[in-house]
């Protein structure tokens, strides 16, 4: 039974959290980057996404950020300006609640709002239970960089 969840924009002050997500190691273990992370690596990724027009949440059960989920416009000036990316973290205690599942039906709800209309989502090779919830949610695998829907 999954509680209440919610989900607010990630802003400059949830930097330093989503870096500890980063560098959880359960959640590392499936990420490309090598922990651990600094923190300027997460600033970084803030002002890439900022500069493409991603949309990027912290998930929330009541104060506390229990993961992260955020769709990247692949080109927001070009021919790909439909198509996003997709990621997810939970944090271990939170997994195989539900939580993942709704945080991709957000995402996936305002990615279309935005206007994009094909979603790859990002997981690593041997991640099954990301792999398996993503085909749950109507996702096929397709391409190399994971999963496409």
């Amino acid at each position: 039974m999954t509680r209440d969840i919610n989900f607010r924009e990630v802003t400059e002050d949830d930097l330093e959290v989503m870096n500890s997500l980063v560098n959880d190691e359960d959640i590392a273990r499936f990420l490309d980057l090598i922990p651990p992370v600094p923190m300027s690596k997460t600033i970084d990724f803030w002002e890439f996404a900022v500069s493409r027009g991603a949309m990027w949440w912290a998930i929330l059960i009541g104060n506390d950020v229990i993961g992260s989920v955020g769709v990247v416009p692949e080109d927001s000036d070009g021919k790909m300006s439909h198509v996003g990316a997709m990621f997810v973290y939970l944090l271990k205690d939170h997994r195989g609640l539900g939580y993942g599942g709704i945080a991709i039906d957000h995402a996936l709800f305002m990615a279309d709002v935005s206007g994009l209309k094909r979603i790859g989502c990002l997981t690593a090779e041997g991640n099954s239970r990301a792999i398996a919830m993503y085909l749950e949610k109507g996702f096929l695998i397709g391409s190399k960089e994971g999963c496409i829907l």
